[in-house]
């Protein structure tokens, strides 16, 4: 039987949701998928849900770290007019400024956070996980 492996490019400090470490944790490079599932109390369906969570995960966190698109851009200041109005887009505006060529999405969502308050954050997370982006 063939060993189960890591999702490509997951590495051991990327923060994921315990229940998918739980089970990511028994990936030992020896063990089959049958053996996982039974040791994470799983059955092959849900191990197999597990594994593509950890990808869309890999995914996310890969996208955070690449140069921040137009259309990135133009989601980020959607989720953003939705909790602070207008004044959305010249935050945007100047925190991709103050972040020079390059910025990345995960530069630019941190500069934007640090502007917003504790319950303004946590609406603008909600909408950014609604579309994806958190």
């Amino acid at each position: 039987m063939k060993a189960l492996a890591w999702p490509e490019g997951l590495g051991a400090e990327m923060a994921l949701p315990f229940a998918l470490w739980r089970t990511l944790d028994l990936i030992d490079g020896q063990r089959d998928a049958a053996e996982v599932a039974r040791l994470a109390g799983l059955s092959a369906p849900e191990l197999r849900r597990q594994l593509r969570e950890a990808e869309r995960w890999v995914e996310r966190a890969q996208d955070h770290q690449r140069p921040v698109t137009a259309e990135a851009t133009q989601t980020v200041t959607g989720c953003l007019l939705q909790v602070v109005g207008p004044v959305a887009e010249l935050m945007i505006d100047e925190t991709l400024e103050d972040l020079g060529g390059g910025a990345t999405l995960s530069a630019l969502l941190a500069g934007l956070a640090a502007e917003l308050t504790p319950e303004q954050m946590a609406r603008f997370a909600q909408h950014l996980r609604a579309r994806g982006l958190a």
